[in-house]
């Protein structure tokens, strides 16, 4: 299976569809987690959102509360991002929790030139992605001031790597990553829905003025990553 052809849609119904079939009581055997995010109550900062109380058991502790604030982008049809509708336009505000309960905020404008990274803890690619983006870490070929989120997404219980907190963890991943959250009744993953995501790894730059610079699917050369997150505006 090419996970960077595979459409988002299919994948983030089909790992519902999958924990919906298997169920999650006591006779399941299906991999739980002793996360403690469904019984967090966002602080102050965090999102004005809650986490379904549809969500099947064996997501617990790995999906938080999402909140979207403004309009979603389109979902990204064309490889060549230059051609990409969404470049230029407004990207939403999401705010969401860490999987140590702590308040994740996806918003440039806030925070500066942003790169959000949208990562399945079963994809081949954002296996073979992280080490990239790690060693563009450190060798300092991502500048200080670049904010870097990783979004965890399209959980599915049945596929290797999860938990995904413990994934993040074995792969090094040093930034802040937010727990994508549940839309049961759309059959979403409320985050990456957001941004448009079509496959996986996904990566969307953000400008310091909160609009889209790029949106691309799929691994690409680090010396790539390194000149479009270089090319942000207001990166020193």
């Amino acid at each position: 299976m090419n996970t960077v052809r595979r459409s988002a849609a299919i994948a983030l119904v089909g790992a519902l569809a999958f924990v919906s079939a298997c169920g999650g009581g006591d006779d399941d055997d299906t991999p739980a987690s002793d996360g403690g995010l469904t019984s967090i109550a966002p602080s102050a900062d965090g999102p004005d959102a809650t986490i379904s109380p549809d969500l099947p058991d064996a997501f617990a502790g790995m999906v938080g509360p999402v909140e979207v604030i403004g309009d979603k982008l389109p979902p990204l049809t064309t490889k060549d991002f230059t051609a990409d509708p969404a470049a230029g336009t407004a990207a939403p505000v999401v705010i969401g929790l860490g999987y140590d309960g702590e308040t994740v905020r996806i918003d440039a404008e806030a925070a500066g030139p942003t790169m959000v990274v949208f990562l399945a803890h079963w994809c081949a690619h954002c296996n073979a992605e992280i080490p990239v983006l790690n060693s563009l870490r450190d060798d300092d070929r991502i500048p200080d001031d670049v904010n870097v989120v990783g979004v965890s997404t399209a959980l599915n219980p049945g596929q290797p790597n999860f938990p995904p907190d413990e994934w993040l963890d074995d792969k090094d991943w040093t930034w802040a990553a937010m727990a994508d959250g549940v839309d049961m009744e759309a059959e979403t993953f409320i985050a990456a829905d957001a941004f448009g995501v079509t496959a996986f790894p996904f990566t969307v730059l953000i400008d310091a003025n909160g609009n889209v610079a790029a949106r691309w699917s799929g691994g690409r050369p680090p010396s790539e990553i390194a000149s479009l997150v270089g090319a942000l505006p207001d990166v020193a």
